[in-house]
Formats: C-alpha cells, sequence, structure tokens
C-alpha cells in the first residue's frame, strides 16, 4: 500500500455543540492521509486504475 495525502480541503460546515456555534457555517480544514495501491496504476499507465481526488474529496464532504 502507498500513501496518498489530500491537504489543505477546506469545507464549510455547520459544527459546534451550541446553538449561537451552529448559526452559521465555519471553514473547517482537513488533511487527509489514507493509504491506496498504484502499483496496478504504475504498471498499466492507465487512468482507470488511479485515484479520483476530485472522488474523494466529494464523498469527504458530503459526510
Amino acid at each position: 500500500m502507498d500513501i496518498i495525502f489530500l491537504g489543505g480541503l477546506e469545507i464549510n460546515t455547520i459544527i459546534g455543540i451550541y446553538d449561537w456555534e451552529r448559526e452559521t457555517k465555519q471553514t473547517v480544514v482537513l488533511d487527509i492521509e489514507m493509504a491506496f495501491d498504484i502499483q496496478k496504476a504504475a504498471e498499466t499507465d492507465d487512468i482507470q486504475h488511479t485515484l479520483d481526488y476530485k472522488t474523494v474529496s466529494k464523498r469527504i464532504i458530503s459526510f
């Protein structure tokens, strides 16, 4: 497994415990480190075997 880094992903979201904290969206900046096997992509040079950062970002934002 290889380690993939996704740094500086900014998400505007509602966070907090108290009502006053949850009145407006706040920016959260995430640095993500995850395992991904890039061997097949490296061997075949086929984009279909790579990691789509846009898809990963959208999935994280939707969470």
